[in-house]
């Protein structure tokens, strides 16, 4: 997701997102497992809402399936790119690194 560029009225991206609602599992490389949503995905990297703020750059393995009439599990490596809040959560932008 390091496509990820925005301006004031507009957001410009490399690759087309996909919107997507589905639950995700992540670790934070050398930490407990934590649960999230994912808000959009594209071949390069996801959007999740998590309920804490994580440090730009810090490495998640994730763990979630793809819905649809053939669900396809998917455990990846990503780093954290960018992130904002959002109500009392946090928005986060990951790269797929695997």
């Amino acid at each position: 997701m390091s496509e990820y560029k925005e301006d004031k009225n507009s957001e410009r991206r490399r690759r087309e997102r996909t919107d997507l609602v589905t639950q995700v599992r992540y670790t934070i490389v050398m930490s407990a497992s934590e649960t999230g949503f994912i808000q959009n995905i594209s071949e390069g990297g996801l959007c999740i809402l998590v309920d804490k703020q994580l440090d730009k750059g810090m490495m998640l393995r994730l763990d979630f399936d793809l819905p649809g009439e053939k669900q396809e599990h998917i455990e990846a490596l990503a780093r954290i790119v960018w992130q904002k809040p959002k109500e009392d959560k946090f928005l986060i932008g990951l790269e797929f690194l695997t």
